[in-house]
């Protein structure tokens, strides 16, 4: 009796894993090669039709090199809007941000009908910097899966170097990852969203939510491939949920993590205290003021101390860098980095001179204005506005 539970029960959970695929660890580079591959690469294409007509410029990342000397910064364009025909391009600065080259690498789709956007860029551990993108096929804005592609990326003197892309998960991950060197693993902040339907009788659906998912790099193959499913951010009510981005800091030398998560009614927070494997009941983020419904960035510098940046408004405005000191209970010093309308989605990495480098987008038809600003810590603790660097990376008419 007790074996034929036992075989019941492994029968359930190897079936769940099979047909799940956000928790199936699989290579899904081999099992899913056509999302793996809808891409064309295209090299410093400066004068290619394909990526001329710009209609809009939005969802900016930025990483630098090791060593400071290159800043890559990436984000999404092309066709009519927020759909197929999308694809991500890199301009990257070889003077710390006062001149750009751009249209470096561009993530071209194959075929018309597929998606590429919300690109992210991160460091990790080995001083590598990874491009990350989201795909979306079969001629939708969201195709239920969506999928997480990786390219390692450097600069080698005259261009930039990659290698082919890597499907690693499936969803959408927003935000940049984040490294926890007591497990020595990267936790990645993948969402699939729902958008206010139920789409369980759909094909091509897979379980939708705010998940957390995990790459160990005690692993004999350190190379980021497939993740590995950790936990998930108890879900809010659907009327709620909007595209679920969220991103994970470590708030102390433990397994304290804090997880912001857009909602519809601004940033929700939950905490974990045991390296992301539960999460406390999502609620209203409100240490900094009013918030809006919008991509944030938060962070650990090299003091120690955490950085948020977001719009400190109920509107996509105010753009505005914050300090805590104490692990994000608190957020006392603040920096208004641009107060205009229509500012949105921040991104930051910091080098090790200390510098914060931040990028975010406005006016995203209009302007089209794809932004980069640089400024210190201590600018943010003194409130010292002169001390911003600003300029502007798209060079769209």
């Amino acid at each position: 009796m007790k074996l034929k539970k036992f075989s019941l029960i492994y029968f359930v959970s190897i079936s769940f894993a099979l047909f799940n695929p956000l928790l199936a660890q699989v290579d899904l580079t081999k099992s899913d090669p056509g999302r793996a591959g809808a891409a064309i690469i295209l090299e410093q294409p400066a004068n290619d039709p394909r990526i001329q007509n710009r209609q809009h410029e939005l969802v900016s990342s930025i990483a630098a090199s090791a060593d400071g000397k290159q800043l890559f910064l990436v984000w999404y364009t092309g066709g009519k809007g927020e759909g197929p025909g999308n694809y991500v391009t890199m301009a990257v600065s070889l003077d710390n941000g006062k001149t750009w080259k751009n249209d470096q690498l561009v993530i071209y789709p194959k075929e018309p009908t597929s998606r590429f956007f919300d690109p992210v860029l991160w460091r990790d551990k080995y001083d590598q910097v990874w491009l990350f993108y989201a795909v979306s096929m079969d001629n939708k804005h969201w195709d239920l899966k969506e999928g997480v592609n990786a390219i390692p990326v450097s600069w080698n003197g005259s261009k930039v170097v990659y290698e082919q892309p890597k499907l690693i998960s499936y969803g959408v991950m927003m935000n940049k990852p984040v490294y926890i060197p007591q497990k020595d693993a990267v936790l990645f902040p993948v969402s699939v969203w729902q958008l206010g339907k139920d789409h369980s009788s759909e094909t091509g659906y897979i379980p939708d939510g705010t998940f957390v998912h995990s790459f160990d790099f005690k692993k004999k193959n350190a190379k980021i491939n497939t993740l590995s499913p950790l936990g998930s951010v108890p879900a809010l009510p659907d009327s709620m949920r909007t595209f679920d981005e969220h991103q994970v800091v470590q708030t102390s030398g433990d397994g304290n993590l804090l997880c912001l998560v857009r909602t519809k009614k601004g940033v929700y927070y939950s905490k974990s205290s045991d390296y992301g494997k539960n999460w406390s009941v999502l609620e209203p983020f409100t240490a900094t003021g009013p918030t809006t419904s919008s991509r944030f960035y938060i962070g650990k510098l090299q003091s120690g101390n955490l950085i948020l940046i977001l719009n400190n408004s109920t509107t996509r405005n105010n753009m505005t860098a914050f300090i805590s000191k104490d692990g994000g209970k608190t957020w006392p010093h603040k920096l208004l980095l641009d107060s205009r309308d229509k500012v949105s989605y921040p991104d930051v990495d910091q080098t090790r001179d200390g510098v914060i480098h931040v990028t975010y987008d406005r006016d995203r038809s209009g302007a089209k204005d794809i932004l980069y600003c640089r400024f210190k810590e201590s600018d943010i603790v003194s409130g010292n506005t002169g001390g911003i660097f600003l300029s502007r990376v798209s060079n769209n008419p």
